[in-house]
Protein backbone atom coordinates (compact mmCIF):
# COMPACT_ATOMS: atom_id res chain seq x y z
CA UNK A 1 0.00 0.00 0.00
CA UNK A 2 1.40 3.88 -0.65
CA UNK A 3 2.74 5.85 1.50
CA UNK A 4 0.28 8.05 3.32
CA UNK A 5 2.32 11.03 3.90
CA UNK A 6 3.00 11.06 -0.05
CA UNK A 7 -0.59 11.11 -0.78
CA UNK A 8 -3.16 13.39 -0.10
CA UNK A 9 -6.41 11.33 1.13
CA UNK A 10 -10.00 12.30 0.08
CA UNK A 11 -12.32 13.46 1.67
CA UNK A 12 -15.21 10.98 2.53
CA UNK A 13 -18.75 10.58 3.53
CA UNK A 14 -19.96 7.16 5.14
CA UNK A 15 -23.65 6.80 4.19
CA UNK A 16 -25.50 4.65 6.70
CA UNK A 17 -29.09 3.40 7.20
CA UNK A 18 -31.18 2.83 10.48
CA UNK A 19 -34.27 1.00 10.99
CA UNK A 20 -36.77 0.64 13.65
CA UNK A 21 -35.67 -3.07 13.74
CA UNK A 22 -31.71 -2.40 14.44
CA UNK A 23 -30.27 -3.70 17.89
CA UNK A 24 -29.36 -0.17 19.83
CA UNK A 25 -26.11 -2.21 20.57
CA UNK A 26 -25.68 -3.41 17.02
CA UNK A 27 -25.64 0.19 16.24
CA UNK A 28 -23.44 1.28 19.11
CA UNK A 29 -20.69 -0.88 17.53
CA UNK A 30 -20.89 0.37 13.98
CA UNK A 31 -21.02 3.80 14.63
CA UNK A 32 -17.79 3.65 17.34
CA UNK A 33 -15.89 1.38 14.87
CA UNK A 34 -16.27 4.50 12.37
CA UNK A 35 -15.30 7.16 15.64
CA UNK A 36 -12.18 4.46 15.84
CA UNK A 37 -10.73 4.72 12.63
CA UNK A 38 -7.38 5.78 11.61
CA UNK A 39 -8.39 8.37 9.27
CA UNK A 40 -11.81 9.83 10.35
CA UNK A 41 -14.40 10.24 7.98
CA UNK A 42 -15.31 14.13 6.65
CA UNK A 43 -18.82 13.49 7.50
CA UNK A 44 -21.43 10.56 8.94
CA UNK A 45 -24.75 10.62 6.79
CA UNK A 46 -27.22 8.58 9.29
CA UNK A 47 -30.63 7.92 7.63
CA UNK A 48 -33.50 6.97 9.84
CA UNK A 49 -35.72 4.83 7.87
CA UNK A 50 -38.66 6.09 9.61
CA UNK A 51 -39.35 6.35 13.51
CA UNK A 52 -36.56 4.45 15.21
CA UNK A 53 -37.07 3.29 19.13
CA UNK A 54 -35.89 5.70 22.14
CA UNK A 55 -32.76 3.75 22.48
CA UNK A 56 -31.63 3.89 18.99
CA UNK A 57 -32.75 7.56 19.20
CA UNK A 58 -30.58 7.80 22.46
CA UNK A 59 -27.26 5.70 21.13
CA UNK A 60 -27.24 8.50 17.79
CA UNK A 61 -28.22 11.42 20.02
CA UNK A 62 -24.86 10.85 22.25
CA UNK A 63 -22.62 10.35 19.51
CA UNK A 64 -24.02 13.38 17.79
CA UNK A 65 -23.47 15.26 21.10
CA UNK A 66 -19.98 14.30 21.49
CA UNK A 67 -18.77 14.90 17.96
CA UNK A 68 -21.08 18.22 16.43
CA UNK A 69 -20.74 18.72 13.04
CA UNK A 70 -19.49 15.11 11.59
CA UNK A 71 -22.98 13.69 11.82
CA UNK A 72 -25.48 14.58 9.01
CA UNK A 73 -29.30 12.96 10.09
CA UNK A 74 -31.77 12.14 6.88
CA UNK A 75 -35.13 11.38 8.80
CA UNK A 76 -37.87 10.17 7.17
CA UNK A 77 -40.87 9.54 8.03
CA UNK A 78 -41.85 6.15 7.46
CA UNK A 79 -39.82 3.13 6.28
CA UNK A 80 -39.34 2.72 2.65
CA UNK A 81 -36.90 -0.23 2.83
CA UNK A 82 -32.99 0.00 1.90
CA UNK A 83 -32.97 1.14 -1.43
CA UNK A 84 -35.07 4.36 -0.75
CA UNK A 85 -32.92 5.02 2.11
CA UNK A 86 -29.83 5.04 0.81
CA UNK A 87 -30.84 6.98 -2.67
CA UNK A 88 -32.31 9.45 -0.39
CA UNK A 89 -28.83 9.49 2.09
CA UNK A 90 -26.46 9.76 -1.36
CA UNK A 91 -28.02 12.86 -2.42
CA UNK A 92 -27.21 14.65 1.24
CA UNK A 93 -23.79 13.28 0.94
CA UNK A 94 -21.35 16.50 0.28
CA UNK A 95 -18.33 14.77 -0.58
CA UNK A 96 -17.73 12.73 -4.00
CA UNK A 97 -16.18 9.52 -2.38
CA UNK A 98 -18.95 7.71 -0.62
CA UNK A 99 -18.02 4.76 1.97
CA UNK A 100 -21.20 2.30 2.65
CA UNK A 101 -21.58 0.82 5.98
CA UNK A 102 -24.83 -0.97 7.49
CA UNK A 103 -25.91 -0.17 11.33
CA UNK A 104 -24.86 -3.68 12.66
CA UNK A 105 -21.63 -3.97 11.09
CA UNK A 106 -17.58 -2.95 12.71
CA UNK A 107 -15.13 -1.18 10.75
CA UNK A 108 -11.77 -2.43 11.53
CA UNK A 109 -9.42 1.01 12.45
CA UNK A 110 -7.70 0.92 9.21
CA UNK A 111 -10.42 0.55 6.69
CA UNK A 112 -11.09 3.84 5.34
CA UNK A 113 -7.35 4.52 5.53
CA UNK A 114 -6.63 1.59 3.01
CA UNK A 115 -9.62 2.25 0.89
CA UNK A 116 -8.77 6.59 0.06
CA UNK A 117 -5.08 5.36 0.16
CA UNK A 118 -5.50 2.99 -2.82
CA UNK A 119 -8.01 5.52 -4.55
CA UNK A 120 -5.91 8.89 -4.01
CA UNK A 121 -3.46 6.62 -6.02
CA UNK A 122 -6.02 5.78 -8.42
CA UNK A 123 -7.97 8.15 -9.19
CA UNK A 124 -9.44 6.64 -12.35
CA UNK A 125 -11.54 3.79 -10.43
CA UNK A 126 -15.50 4.63 -9.37
CA UNK A 127 -16.23 1.50 -6.84
CA UNK A 128 -13.76 -0.31 -4.47
CA UNK A 129 -14.68 -2.52 -1.90
CA UNK A 130 -13.05 -5.90 -0.37
CA UNK A 131 -13.13 -8.83 1.49
CA UNK A 132 -15.55 -9.13 4.25
CA UNK A 133 -15.69 -11.61 7.45
CA UNK A 134 -19.50 -12.86 9.06
CA UNK A 135 -19.32 -13.36 12.75
CA UNK A 136 -21.82 -14.49 14.54
CA UNK A 137 -22.47 -12.91 18.04
CA UNK A 138 -19.06 -11.79 19.18
CA UNK A 139 -16.90 -9.73 16.69
CA UNK A 140 -13.88 -12.22 17.20
CA UNK A 141 -16.41 -15.11 16.04
CA UNK A 142 -15.87 -15.11 12.44
CA UNK A 143 -17.81 -17.93 10.78
CA UNK A 144 -16.92 -16.65 7.16
CA UNK A 145 -15.37 -14.96 4.57
CA UNK A 146 -16.35 -13.94 1.14
CA UNK A 147 -12.96 -12.94 -1.15
CA UNK A 148 -14.63 -10.83 -4.47
CA UNK A 149 -12.84 -10.50 -7.53
CA UNK A 150 -9.73 -7.85 -8.09
CA UNK A 151 -9.03 -6.95 -11.26
CA UNK A 152 -11.78 -4.92 -13.45
CA UNK A 153 -12.33 -7.31 -16.12
CA UNK A 154 -12.95 -10.13 -13.87
CA UNK A 155 -15.18 -7.92 -11.33
CA UNK A 156 -17.63 -7.06 -14.17
CA UNK A 157 -17.40 -10.56 -15.41
CA UNK A 158 -18.27 -12.10 -12.13
CA UNK A 159 -21.16 -9.27 -11.72
CA UNK A 160 -23.16 -11.06 -14.87
CA UNK A 161 -23.72 -13.99 -11.98
CA UNK A 162 -23.04 -12.37 -8.36
CA UNK A 163 -22.63 -9.41 -7.18
CA UNK A 164 -18.65 -8.73 -7.43
CA UNK A 165 -18.65 -6.16 -4.53
CA UNK A 166 -19.22 -6.52 -0.87
CA UNK A 167 -21.39 -3.75 -0.65
CA UNK A 168 -21.13 -2.60 3.01
CA UNK A 169 -17.35 -2.49 2.43
CA UNK A 170 -17.32 0.09 -0.84
CA UNK A 171 -16.26 3.23 -1.34
CA UNK A 172 -17.49 4.72 -4.26
CA UNK A 173 -17.43 7.82 -6.38
CA UNK A 174 -21.72 10.01 -5.60
CA UNK A 175 -21.18 11.15 -9.57
CA UNK A 176 -20.46 7.87 -10.83
CA UNK A 177 -23.31 6.49 -8.65
CA UNK A 178 -25.94 9.25 -9.69
CA UNK A 179 -25.01 8.99 -13.25
CA UNK A 180 -26.13 5.26 -13.07
CA UNK A 181 -29.49 6.27 -11.54
CA UNK A 182 -28.06 6.02 -7.98
CA UNK A 183 -30.52 3.16 -5.94
CA UNK A 184 -33.54 1.89 -7.11
CA UNK A 185 -36.16 1.48 -4.33
CA UNK A 186 -38.32 0.15 -6.62
CA UNK A 187 -35.52 -3.41 -6.86
CA UNK A 188 -35.98 -4.39 -3.06
CA UNK A 189 -33.53 -7.15 -2.34
CA UNK A 190 -30.68 -6.59 -4.86
CA UNK A 191 -31.07 -2.81 -4.99
CA UNK A 192 -27.11 -3.10 -4.81
CA UNK A 193 -26.28 -5.76 -7.53
CA UNK A 194 -28.64 -4.22 -9.72
CA UNK A 195 -26.92 -0.71 -9.07
CA UNK A 196 -23.10 -2.95 -10.18
CA UNK A 197 -25.20 -3.56 -13.31
CA UNK A 198 -26.15 0.27 -14.09
CA UNK A 199 -22.27 0.91 -13.00
CA UNK A 200 -21.43 -1.83 -15.55
CA UNK A 201 -23.17 -0.35 -18.30
CA UNK A 202 -21.58 3.13 -17.85
CA UNK A 203 -18.18 1.70 -17.96
CA UNK A 204 -17.23 2.76 -14.74
CA UNK A 205 -13.66 1.31 -13.38
CA UNK A 206 -13.86 -1.39 -10.60
CA UNK A 207 -11.26 -2.63 -7.72
CA UNK A 208 -11.11 -4.55 -5.06
CA UNK A 209 -8.70 -4.90 -2.22
CA UNK A 210 -7.09 -8.23 -0.94
CA UNK A 211 -7.79 -7.12 2.81
CA UNK A 212 -10.35 -7.56 4.91
CA UNK A 213 -12.43 -4.00 4.90
CA UNK A 214 -15.39 -5.05 7.11
CA UNK A 215 -16.76 -7.43 9.65
CA UNK A 216 -20.37 -8.03 8.62
CA UNK A 217 -23.07 -9.66 11.20
CA UNK A 218 -24.42 -12.89 10.30
CA UNK A 219 -26.25 -15.70 11.95
CA UNK A 220 -30.01 -16.70 11.95
CA UNK A 221 -31.61 -13.19 11.65
CA UNK A 222 -29.07 -12.57 8.35
CA UNK A 223 -29.61 -15.66 6.96
CA UNK A 224 -33.68 -15.18 7.98
CA UNK A 225 -33.63 -12.17 6.19
CA UNK A 226 -31.50 -13.00 2.72
CA UNK A 227 -34.18 -15.96 2.00
CA UNK A 228 -37.56 -16.41 0.71
CA UNK A 229 -40.18 -16.39 -1.84
CA UNK A 230 -39.98 -12.67 -1.79
CA UNK A 231 -36.17 -12.49 -2.22
CA UNK A 232 -36.24 -15.60 -5.33
CA UNK A 233 -38.90 -13.37 -7.19
CA UNK A 234 -36.61 -10.04 -6.95
CA UNK A 235 -33.96 -12.23 -7.98
CA UNK A 236 -35.32 -13.83 -11.08
CA UNK A 237 -36.73 -10.77 -12.34
CA UNK A 238 -33.22 -9.06 -11.92
CA UNK A 239 -31.74 -11.86 -14.21
CA UNK A 240 -34.18 -11.79 -16.26
CA UNK A 241 -33.78 -8.51 -16.89
CA UNK A 242 -29.99 -9.40 -17.60
CA UNK A 243 -30.84 -11.81 -20.42
CA UNK A 244 -33.37 -9.15 -21.77
CA UNK A 245 -30.58 -6.52 -22.10
CA UNK A 246 -28.56 -9.18 -24.25
CA UNK A 247 -25.81 -9.58 -20.92
CA UNK A 248 -26.28 -12.67 -20.87
CA UNK A 249 -27.44 -16.06 -22.76
CA UNK A 250 -30.84 -17.68 -22.12
CA UNK A 251 -29.49 -20.34 -21.02
CA UNK A 252 -27.40 -18.39 -18.57
CA UNK A 253 -30.18 -16.87 -16.93
CA UNK A 254 -31.87 -20.01 -16.67
CA UNK A 255 -28.95 -21.16 -14.39
CA UNK A 256 -28.46 -17.76 -12.58
CA UNK A 257 -31.80 -17.87 -11.49
CA UNK A 258 -32.13 -21.34 -10.45
CA UNK A 259 -29.31 -21.33 -8.21
CA UNK A 260 -30.09 -18.12 -6.59
CA UNK A 261 -33.73 -18.63 -6.49
CA UNK A 262 -33.04 -22.41 -5.22
CA UNK A 263 -30.88 -21.17 -2.57
CA UNK A 264 -33.31 -18.42 -1.46
CA UNK A 265 -36.43 -21.58 -1.38
CA UNK A 266 -34.43 -23.47 0.86
CA UNK A 267 -34.96 -23.91 4.66
CA UNK A 268 -33.08 -21.35 6.98
CA UNK A 269 -30.67 -24.13 8.68
CA UNK A 270 -29.63 -25.61 4.59
CA UNK A 271 -29.44 -21.96 3.68
CA UNK A 272 -27.15 -21.24 6.14
CA UNK A 273 -25.21 -24.51 5.32
CA UNK A 274 -24.86 -23.29 1.86
CA UNK A 275 -23.81 -19.97 2.73
CA UNK A 276 -20.55 -21.25 4.72
CA UNK A 277 -20.18 -23.82 1.66
CA UNK A 278 -19.72 -20.77 -0.45
CA UNK A 279 -17.47 -18.76 1.83
CA UNK A 280 -15.03 -21.44 2.10
CA UNK A 281 -14.14 -20.79 -0.76
CA UNK A 282 -11.36 -17.91 -0.27
CA UNK A 283 -9.98 -17.85 -4.02
CA UNK A 284 -10.40 -14.76 -5.72
CA UNK A 285 -12.40 -15.18 -8.98
CA UNK A 286 -10.80 -14.51 -12.64
CA UNK A 287 -12.48 -14.55 -15.66
CA UNK A 288 -11.10 -17.03 -18.00
CA UNK A 289 -13.33 -16.18 -20.93
CA UNK A 290 -14.48 -12.92 -21.88
CA UNK A 291 -18.50 -12.50 -21.44
CA UNK A 292 -19.76 -12.55 -24.84
CA UNK A 293 -22.65 -10.21 -25.94
CA UNK A 294 -25.89 -10.87 -27.16
CA UNK A 295 -28.63 -9.18 -28.36
CA UNK A 296 -31.12 -7.77 -26.40
CA UNK A 297 -34.44 -9.34 -26.71
CA UNK A 298 -37.92 -7.58 -27.07
CA UNK A 299 -38.36 -3.98 -26.60
CA UNK A 300 -34.89 -3.37 -25.25
CA UNK A 301 -34.00 -4.07 -28.96
CA UNK A 302 -36.65 -0.75 -29.52
CA UNK A 303 -36.15 2.91 -29.87
CA UNK A 304 -37.63 4.89 -27.12
CA UNK A 305 -40.74 7.21 -28.20
CA UNK A 306 -39.37 10.68 -29.57
CA UNK A 307 -42.00 13.27 -30.10
CA UNK A 308 -39.84 15.12 -32.99
CA UNK A 309 -39.51 12.37 -34.79
CA UNK A 310 -42.80 11.57 -34.22
CA UNK A 311 -44.28 14.68 -35.53
CA UNK A 312 -41.42 14.63 -38.57
CA UNK A 313 -42.96 11.42 -39.59
CA UNK A 314 -46.32 13.01 -39.56
CA UNK A 315 -45.47 15.41 -41.78
CA UNK A 316 -44.05 13.34 -44.30
CA UNK A 317 -47.27 10.73 -44.59
CA UNK A 318 -49.61 13.99 -44.45
CA UNK A 319 -47.86 15.00 -48.11
CA UNK A 320 -48.33 11.50 -49.30
CA UNK A 321 -51.75 11.24 -48.39
CA UNK A 322 -52.55 14.45 -49.80
CA UNK A 323 -50.49 13.30 -52.84
CA UNK A 324 -52.44 9.83 -52.72
CA UNK A 325 -55.77 11.16 -52.26
CA UNK A 326 -54.93 13.48 -54.98
CA UNK A 327 -54.22 11.02 -57.39
CA UNK A 328 -57.18 8.86 -56.95
CA UNK A 329 -59.45 11.76 -57.16
CA UNK A 330 -58.29 12.49 -60.43
CA UNK A 331 -58.35 8.18 -61.42
CA UNK A 332 -62.04 8.58 -60.07
CA UNK A 333 -61.04 5.97 -57.07
CA UNK A 334 -62.00 5.48 -54.16
CA UNK A 335 -59.78 5.10 -51.12
CA UNK A 336 -61.01 5.56 -47.71
CA UNK A 337 -58.83 6.33 -43.92
CA UNK A 338 -59.49 2.93 -42.14
CA UNK A 339 -58.58 1.75 -38.27
CA UNK A 340 -56.77 4.14 -36.59
CA UNK A 341 -56.24 7.10 -39.17
CA UNK A 342 -59.95 6.85 -39.29
CA UNK A 343 -60.30 6.98 -35.55
CA UNK A 344 -58.12 9.82 -35.77
CA UNK A 345 -59.97 11.74 -38.75
CA UNK A 346 -63.11 11.71 -36.15
CA UNK A 347 -61.64 12.21 -32.80
CA UNK A 348 -58.65 14.59 -33.39
CA UNK A 349 -59.73 15.66 -36.93
CA UNK A 350 -56.10 14.37 -37.68
CA UNK A 351 -53.53 12.07 -36.43
CA UNK A 352 -53.91 10.45 -32.99
CA UNK A 353 -51.06 12.45 -31.42
CA UNK A 354 -48.74 9.26 -30.95
CA UNK A 355 -49.46 7.10 -33.92
CA UNK A 356 -47.47 7.61 -36.76
CA UNK A 357 -48.88 5.60 -39.78
CA UNK A 358 -51.76 5.55 -42.52
CA UNK A 359 -53.91 3.17 -42.99
CA UNK A 360 -56.26 3.01 -46.27
CA UNK A 361 -58.67 0.90 -47.68
CA UNK A 362 -59.96 0.86 -51.21
CA UNK A 363 -62.95 -1.49 -52.82
CA UNK A 364 -61.20 -4.14 -54.36
CA UNK A 365 -61.55 -2.74 -58.49
CA UNK A 366 -60.38 0.31 -57.26
CA UNK A 367 -57.29 -1.08 -55.49
CA UNK A 368 -56.54 -3.14 -58.38
CA UNK A 369 -56.59 -0.01 -60.99
CA UNK A 370 -54.41 1.51 -58.48
CA UNK A 371 -52.04 -1.31 -58.50
CA UNK A 372 -51.94 -1.07 -62.41
CA UNK A 373 -52.16 2.31 -63.36
CA UNK A 374 -49.50 2.85 -60.38
CA UNK A 375 -46.37 4.02 -62.21
CA UNK A 376 -48.44 6.71 -64.45
CA UNK A 377 -50.16 8.00 -60.88
CA UNK A 378 -47.62 8.22 -58.17
CA UNK A 379 -44.48 6.20 -60.02
CA UNK A 380 -42.68 9.45 -60.42
CA UNK A 381 -42.35 10.20 -56.55
CA UNK A 382 -42.98 6.62 -54.62
CA UNK A 383 -42.15 2.90 -54.86
CA UNK A 384 -44.88 0.15 -54.79
CA UNK A 385 -44.68 -2.77 -52.89
CA UNK A 386 -47.22 -5.40 -53.08
CA UNK A 387 -47.71 -9.12 -53.85
CA UNK A 388 -46.98 -9.63 -57.73
CA UNK A 389 -44.68 -6.79 -58.33
CA UNK A 390 -40.81 -6.25 -57.83
CA UNK A 391 -40.90 -5.59 -54.30
CA UNK A 392 -43.21 -7.93 -52.74
CA UNK A 393 -42.56 -7.41 -48.98
CA UNK A 394 -46.15 -7.07 -47.84
CA UNK A 395 -49.66 -8.85 -48.53
CA UNK A 396 -51.36 -5.75 -49.42
CA UNK A 397 -50.08 -2.24 -51.42
CA UNK A 398 -47.59 -0.16 -49.33
CA UNK A 399 -47.08 3.34 -50.80
CA UNK A 400 -42.96 3.72 -50.32
CA UNK A 401 -41.20 7.13 -50.12
CA UNK A 402 -37.19 5.59 -49.88
CA UNK A 403 -35.54 6.86 -47.65
CA UNK A 404 -32.30 4.45 -46.72
CA UNK A 405 -31.78 5.95 -43.45
CA UNK A 406 -35.55 5.71 -42.54
CA UNK A 407 -35.82 3.14 -38.89
CA UNK A 408 -37.23 -0.05 -39.54
CA UNK A 409 -39.89 -2.01 -37.66
CA UNK A 410 -38.31 -5.19 -35.88
CA UNK A 411 -40.02 -7.61 -38.66
CA UNK A 412 -39.10 -5.49 -41.71
CA UNK A 413 -36.51 -7.62 -42.93
CA UNK A 414 -36.21 -7.15 -46.87
CA UNK A 415 -37.33 -4.36 -49.47
CA UNK A 416 -37.48 -0.52 -50.13
CA UNK A 417 -36.95 1.60 -46.36
CA UNK A 418 -38.51 4.38 -46.59
CA UNK A 419 -41.79 5.87 -45.35
CA UNK A 420 -45.08 4.28 -46.27
CA UNK A 421 -49.03 4.32 -46.87
CA UNK A 422 -50.68 1.23 -46.16
CA UNK A 423 -53.79 0.24 -48.74
CA UNK A 424 -55.42 -2.65 -47.93
CA UNK A 425 -58.54 -3.72 -50.52
CA UNK A 426 -61.91 -4.48 -49.27
CA UNK A 427 -63.84 -7.77 -50.43
CA UNK A 428 -66.89 -8.94 -50.64
CA UNK A 429 -67.51 -11.94 -47.82
CA UNK A 430 -69.69 -14.74 -48.14
CA UNK A 431 -73.32 -13.67 -46.68
CA UNK A 432 -73.57 -16.83 -45.18
CA UNK A 433 -72.20 -16.82 -41.44
CA UNK A 434 -70.78 -20.57 -41.62
CA UNK A 435 -69.15 -19.88 -44.97
CA UNK A 436 -67.90 -16.70 -43.91
CA UNK A 437 -66.44 -18.20 -40.35
CA UNK A 438 -65.01 -21.11 -42.72
CA UNK A 439 -63.31 -18.39 -45.21
CA UNK A 440 -62.07 -16.44 -42.32
CA UNK A 441 -60.15 -19.03 -41.37
CA UNK A 442 -58.74 -20.41 -44.27
CA UNK A 443 -57.66 -16.64 -45.10
CA UNK A 444 -56.11 -15.88 -41.57
CA UNK A 445 -54.25 -19.37 -41.73
CA UNK A 446 -52.85 -18.41 -45.15
CA UNK A 447 -51.37 -15.03 -43.78
CA UNK A 448 -49.68 -16.89 -40.86
CA UNK A 449 -48.50 -19.48 -43.26
CA UNK A 450 -47.55 -16.61 -46.10
CA UNK A 451 -45.72 -14.29 -43.56
CA UNK A 452 -43.96 -17.49 -41.86
CA UNK A 453 -42.36 -18.16 -45.62
CA UNK A 454 -40.64 -15.03 -45.89
CA UNK A 455 -39.65 -14.58 -42.41
CA UNK A 456 -37.82 -18.16 -42.92
CA UNK A 457 -36.32 -17.18 -45.99
CA UNK A 458 -34.78 -13.59 -44.69
CA UNK A 459 -33.95 -14.76 -41.09
CA UNK A 460 -32.82 -11.73 -39.25
CA UNK A 461 -31.06 -12.49 -35.70
CA UNK A 462 -32.79 -9.04 -34.43
CA UNK A 463 -35.59 -10.38 -35.33
CA UNK A 464 -35.34 -13.34 -33.83
CA UNK A 465 -34.12 -11.63 -30.34
CA UNK A 466 -37.39 -9.79 -30.57
CA UNK A 467 -39.41 -12.28 -30.59
CA UNK A 468 -37.48 -14.40 -27.57
CA UNK A 469 -38.18 -11.69 -24.33
CA UNK A 470 -41.15 -13.81 -23.29
CA UNK A 471 -41.86 -17.87 -23.70
CA UNK A 472 -45.05 -17.23 -26.11
CA UNK A 473 -43.15 -15.42 -28.41
CA UNK A 474 -40.17 -17.60 -28.21
CA UNK A 475 -42.63 -20.25 -29.41
CA UNK A 476 -44.53 -18.22 -31.79
CA UNK A 477 -41.20 -17.44 -33.89
CA UNK A 478 -40.02 -21.35 -33.77
CA UNK A 479 -43.62 -22.24 -34.86
CA UNK A 480 -42.96 -19.61 -37.89
CA UNK A 481 -39.67 -21.00 -38.86
CA UNK A 482 -41.01 -24.79 -38.97
CA UNK A 483 -44.02 -23.37 -40.96
CA UNK A 484 -41.75 -21.46 -43.34
CA UNK A 485 -39.55 -24.14 -43.33
CA UNK A 486 -42.38 -26.33 -44.69
CA UNK A 487 -43.83 -24.07 -46.87
CA UNK A 488 -40.81 -22.78 -48.34
CA UNK A 489 -40.91 -25.67 -51.07
CA UNK A 490 -42.78 -22.43 -52.99
CA UNK A 491 -40.99 -19.24 -52.71
CA UNK A 492 -42.59 -16.61 -50.79
CA UNK A 493 -43.87 -14.61 -53.40
CA UNK A 494 -45.87 -17.87 -54.93
CA UNK A 495 -48.05 -17.80 -51.00
CA UNK A 496 -48.52 -13.96 -50.93
CA UNK A 497 -49.97 -13.99 -54.46
CA UNK A 498 -52.19 -17.15 -53.63
CA UNK A 499 -53.10 -15.12 -50.28
CA UNK A 500 -53.89 -11.79 -52.77
CA UNK A 501 -56.31 -14.49 -54.87
CA UNK A 502 -58.13 -15.95 -51.77
CA UNK A 503 -59.29 -12.54 -50.54
CA UNK A 504 -61.82 -11.94 -53.46
CA UNK A 505 -64.87 -12.89 -53.37
CA UNK A 506 -68.51 -12.82 -54.98
CA UNK A 507 -70.52 -9.44 -54.43
CA UNK A 508 -72.91 -10.29 -51.20
CA UNK A 509 -74.36 -7.71 -48.69
CA UNK A 510 -70.94 -7.67 -46.91
CA UNK A 511 -67.51 -6.33 -47.22
CA UNK A 512 -64.14 -7.16 -45.56
CA UNK A 513 -61.04 -6.40 -45.25
CA UNK A 514 -58.65 -9.51 -44.82
CA UNK A 515 -55.68 -7.56 -43.90
CA UNK A 516 -56.95 -5.83 -41.01
CA UNK A 517 -55.67 -5.64 -37.41
CA UNK A 518 -59.14 -7.38 -36.69
CA UNK A 519 -58.58 -10.35 -39.27
CA UNK A 520 -61.20 -11.39 -41.76
CA UNK A 521 -64.35 -11.77 -39.61
CA UNK A 522 -63.18 -9.29 -37.05
CA UNK A 523 -63.22 -6.52 -39.83
CA UNK A 524 -66.18 -8.11 -41.42
CA UNK A 525 -69.13 -5.04 -41.83
CA UNK A 526 -72.47 -4.50 -43.80
CA UNK A 527 -71.07 -2.86 -47.05
CA UNK A 528 -73.36 0.55 -46.30
CA UNK A 529 -70.86 1.15 -43.71
CA UNK A 530 -68.45 1.29 -45.83
CA UNK A 531 -69.49 2.50 -48.99
CA UNK A 532 -70.34 5.31 -50.44
CA UNK A 533 -67.34 7.43 -48.56
CA UNK A 534 -67.64 10.32 -46.49
CA UNK A 535 -65.39 12.94 -47.00
CA UNK A 536 -63.83 14.48 -44.04
CA UNK A 537 -60.83 16.54 -42.75
CA UNK A 538 -56.92 15.24 -41.81
CA UNK A 539 -55.19 17.51 -40.71
CA UNK A 540 -56.10 20.17 -43.41
CA UNK A 541 -55.98 17.50 -46.16
CA UNK A 542 -59.45 16.11 -48.04
CA UNK A 543 -59.79 12.35 -47.16
CA UNK A 544 -62.89 10.14 -46.97
CA UNK A 545 -64.40 7.87 -43.93
CA UNK A 546 -66.56 5.20 -44.12
CA UNK A 547 -69.89 6.36 -44.75
CA UNK A 548 -71.38 5.08 -40.87
CA UNK A 549 -67.89 5.94 -39.57
CA UNK A 550 -69.33 6.03 -36.04
CA UNK A 551 -70.67 2.54 -36.53
CA UNK A 552 -67.44 1.06 -37.85
CA UNK A 553 -65.37 2.98 -35.25
CA UNK A 554 -67.91 1.62 -32.54
CA UNK A 555 -67.10 -1.88 -33.78
CA UNK A 556 -63.82 -1.62 -34.67
CA UNK A 557 -62.44 0.11 -31.07
CA UNK A 558 -66.02 -0.24 -28.44
CA UNK A 559 -68.60 2.16 -28.02
CA UNK A 560 -65.44 4.39 -25.61
CA UNK A 561 -63.58 5.12 -28.94
CA UNK A 562 -64.05 9.02 -28.47
CA UNK A 563 -62.13 8.86 -25.06
CA UNK A 564 -58.59 8.41 -25.61
CA UNK A 565 -57.25 5.77 -24.17
CA UNK A 566 -54.41 5.48 -20.98
CA UNK A 567 -50.94 6.09 -21.83
CA UNK A 568 -50.10 2.06 -21.35
CA UNK A 569 -52.71 0.93 -23.61
CA UNK A 570 -51.77 2.83 -26.71
CA UNK A 571 -51.39 1.29 -29.82
CA UNK A 572 -47.60 2.59 -31.48
CA UNK A 573 -45.46 1.64 -33.81
CA UNK A 574 -42.22 -0.12 -33.09
CA UNK A 575 -38.91 0.92 -34.64
CA UNK A 576 -35.88 -0.31 -34.02
CA UNK A 577 -32.47 1.50 -32.02
CA UNK A 578 -30.07 2.65 -35.07
CA UNK A 579 -27.47 0.24 -33.95
CA UNK A 580 -29.79 -2.62 -34.87
CA UNK A 581 -31.74 -1.74 -37.66
CA UNK A 582 -29.30 -3.28 -40.22
CA UNK A 583 -30.78 -6.51 -41.86
CA UNK A 584 -28.59 -9.04 -41.22
CA UNK A 585 -29.52 -11.30 -45.02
Amino acid sequence: MENTDTLRLPPVSVLESVWAGEDADNLALSLDSLLDQSVLPDEIVLVKDGPLTPALDRVIDERVQRHPGLFSIVPLEKNGGLGNALRTGLSACRNEYVARMDSDDFSPPDRLEKQLTYLAAHPDVDILSGVIEEFDGEVTNVTGKRVVPLENDDIWAYCLTRSPFNHAACVYKKSTVEKAGSYNGARPQVEDHDLWMRMRRLGAKAANLTDTLLFVRAGKAMHKRRHGLKRARALNDFYKEMYLRGEVSHTKYLRNSFFACGLQLMPAWLHALCYRFLRSNTTPYTCTTPPRTYLPKGRYLLREEDETLTKQRQETLLKMLSDVQAACDGAKLRVLLAGGSCLGAIRHRGFIPWDDDIDLVMPREDYDRLRRDFDSLLGDRYVLSAPGTADPTNLFVKIILPDASAPREPDQTDGARGVWVDIMPMDYAPASPVKRALKGLYIDALNFLSVSCRLYKFRDPVYKAYMADTLPHRLKYRLRMLLGFIMSVKPYEYWYLKFDRAERGEYSPYLTVGSGIRHYRGETRPAEVFLPPHEAEFDGVKAYVPNLAHEYLKTQYGSDYLTPPPEDRRLIHHFLRPEYDTPDK
